[in-house]
């Protein structure tokens, strides 16, 4: 189990590297480095029941295809973040619900922001 001042750490770098909008719904989970790539996996916060399901009986009931996409490029290596979105269902049912997220723009596997970087535009035009 890490130590308060180790997660403070990783809370702190989490907050450098991913978006804080992605932290509003997701929870760091795992990070993977290679020579080439810093993979950051986030999973869905517990608690993001979809609201087609609030007030019922639900269970977990896996999760969805996993969302990747590219946050940073440093010179050294590109840091990706992997999201896992759970999948929910009725107790007793076999229809899955999950949640949607504006988690990039279309036809771009990257941050919001970077996506701006990279256009050479501001955010707030991509909104």
């Amino acid at each position: 189990m890490p130590h308060k001042k180790q997660i403070g750490v990783l809370d702190n770098l989490s907050r450098t590297l991913i978006p804080p909008e992605y932290l509003n719904d997701f929870e760091l989970n795992h990070i993977e480095e290679s020579k080439e790539e810093c993979t950051i996996e986030l999973i869905e916060k517990e608690d993001r029941v979809p609201d087609i399901l609030k007030g019922k009986e639900t269970v977990l009931d896996g999760y969805c295809n996993v969302i990747e996409i590219l946050t940073h490029a440093f010179p050294l290596k590109r840091i990706t973040l992997k999201l896992y979105r759970r999948r929910w269902k009725e107790s007793g049912s076999e229809t899955h619900y999950s949640n949607t997220y504006n988690l990039h723009p279309n036809g771009m596997k990257t941050t919001k922001e970077f996506a701006a970087f990279l256009k050479g535009i501001t955010l707030i035009s991509i909104l």
